[in-house]
């Protein structure tokens, strides 16, 4: 099987879009979990191994797309878990997307506010902030995050949500690539 050919091509990036709605769904999980742990504190740490837990997934299905379907030389293994990662996000920015369109109502605002109000989060950020107003700054970072519409708060975690895939694409491909033999 050569790297160039078409249905090489055509196979690879459909199985990265088979993954990557895995991975994606372990992204919008994370995601879920980070919001609702802000007023349940224990979910915030299942969130956070939901989605460190997401890079071991990958890895185990690019390493078993190698095994049972084709050789994955590093350059089409790079190609593929960028692929399944960008799958990810986008599917992860949908679910955000859903969330602040529908189901958030300001509850995050709120609960941001309400966290800035106790005494050691305002001295913290004082001291992150020495000589400026806090209350003035976080009321307007606030207000902005507030009247952000959710299609442009959707862009903006697009926006990390692939820089994120582009910053793990390589590892993971590092870590499941056919070795070439006599190594």
């Amino acid at each position: 099987m050569t790297d160039n050919s078409f249905s090489d091509r055509r196979q690879t990036r459909a199985f990265a879009a088979y993954y990557g709605l895995w991975v994606g769904m372990f992204w919008a999980a994370s995601f879920l979990l980070t919001v609702y742990s802000i007023s349940h504190p224990g979910a915030g740490g299942l969130g956070l191994l939901i989605g460190l837990g997401s890079l071991p997934l990958a890895v185990w299905l690019l390493r078993g797309f190698r095994q049972s379907v084709a050789p994955l030389p590093l350059r089409r293994a790079w190609y593929m878990a960028w692929m399944m990662f960008i799958g990810a996000a986008l599917l992860c920015t949908a679910a955000q997307y859903v969330y602040f369109a529908y189901f958030d109502g300001g509850q995050l605002v709120r609960a941001y506010s309400d966290i800035m109000q106790q005494p050691e989060m305002h001295d913290m950020v004082q001291q992150m902030m020495p000589g400026q107003d806090v209350d003035a700054v976080m009321n307007e970072a606030l207000t902005a995050f507030s009247t952000t519409p959710p299609s442009q708060l959707a862009l903006q975690f697009m926006f990390w949500n692939v820089l994120i895939a582009t910053f793990f694409a390589f590892p993971t491909a590092l870590f499941s690539f056919t070795r070439p033999k006599g190594d």
